[in-house]
């Protein structure tokens, strides 16, 4: 084998796609039975937070007014099944890349079903792998219900309930104003850092396009212009327990990989009194849940917005390929100098979208391993 491609999400398909297209064969594992698994496990009203006509990827554009401008989840698990039928991809479903070693200069990628060589590996397994939940003191003796928020789907659920979301970032967000505006009884968001919140279009443009521009420049500057935009997108939320970040949105995204959250109705919930803001989660004491503050609150469902792990490190840990977060240290078409012939795919974080720079990562495989 040629190449071999660990995981069938956008960044894994549109890497065998431009192999294929540079004529080079590329077999895809994925663990589950079909292509954008990651997409078919989140809720039904998530949609791309980046345009379709910017996210799409290498060799097909397709008719993009049948995605919508902002793709929903199942228009865009659409998109790449017609994308990986359009290519003709071969992938290999139920099989999971469990370790990726180079014990005599070709690469071997060990799986759930035996073991597969290859000249080149691209690692594709996806940002947002596997669901972390905090090890809060306390949690196994909470009365309530204790979810991640990979486990929501709809607001009918918590219809009539108490309910609070932990952390207002991108998921949190909007799964707050989901069920808040899904008749549930009371919503609190528990937050410890505020968060960067923009709109998906402001002044007519999407917001990558700025967004695009403030990437080229210095950290500082692009921070404080990103800054003025939010204030005059948003307004001051201050006076709703949402103070202005300290970490400015340009290096919170180069240092910890965190996007800003996209407002699709977050900010008015809160400014209406739908939504409340309290202190950080600390803890859980049966019936309470322990705040930063030194509160005590009693609701009746928790859903923790904690974000992802790239889950990276029983694949490529012991190749030093990757930062103390557990993110490759190269991406694209760049190839560690420990690791030649091992690529990464979908872990960069931009202001312009990460879709859009999985599409340049594609090609930029594709360049290099191009006969």
């Amino acid at each position: 084998m040629e190449v071999i491609v660990c995981g069938a999400g956008a960044a894994g398909l549109a890497a065998a796609a431009a192999l294929r297209r540079a004529s080079v064969d590329a077999l895809i594992l994925e663990r589950s039975d079909r292509v954008a698994a990651s997409w078919r496990g989140r809720y039904s009203a998530l949609r791309l937070n980046t345009p379709g006509w910017m996210s799409t990827q290498p060799g097909y554009r397709a008719k993009l007014r049948r995605y919508g401008e902002f793709p929903s989840r199942d228009k865009w698990i659409q998109y790449l099944e017609d994308y990986a039928a359009h290519h003709r991809l071969d992938v290999r479903f139920g099989s999971e890349a469990r370790r990726i070693d180079r014990p005599d200069g070709t690469w071997r990628v060990e799986t759930s079903d035996g073991a597969l060589d290859a000249r080149a590996v691209v690692v594709a397994t996806g940002f947002d792998h596997s669901p972390h939940m905090p090890d809060w003191p306390g949690s196994e003796s909470f009365d309530g219900e204790l979810v991640h928020a990979s486990a929501y789907r709809d607001p009918e659920p918590y219809r009539g309930r108490d309910v609070l979301v932990v952390g207002p970032g991108v998921t949190g967000s909007e799964v707050a104003h989901l069920i808040a505006t899904g008749g549930a009884a009371r919503v609190r968001v528990a937050t410890r850092t505020s968060p960067h919140i923009v709109r998906r279009k402001w002044l007519g443009l999407p917001i990558q396009i700025p967004g695009t521009a403030l990437q080229h420049l210095p950290l500082r500057m692009a921070d404080r212009i990103s800054a003025l935009t939010e204030r005059l997108m948003v307004g001051d939320l201050s006076r709703y327990g949402l103070p202005r970040p300290r970490r400015g949105a340009a290096t919170n995204m180069a240092e910890r990989h965190q996007s800003p959250a996209f407002d699709d109705g977050f900010v008015d919930s809160v400014k209406a009194g739908r939504i409340e803001i309290v202190a950080a989660v600390d803890g859980f004491d049966g019936a309470d849940v322990l705040l930063a503050d030194g509160s005590r609150v009693q609701p009746d469902a928790v859903i923790a917005a904690t974000g992802y792990r790239r889950r990276l490190e029983p694949l490529v840990g012991h190749l030093g390929v990757l930062d103390e977060q557990g993110t490759p240290l190269v991406n694209g078409g760049q190839q560690h100098p420990s690791a030649p012939g091992l690529f990464f795919t979908g872990y960069r974080t931009e202001l312009s979208g990460q879709l859009r720079l999985m599409r340049f990562d594609a090609r930029g495989i594709a360049r290099v391993l191009s006969p």
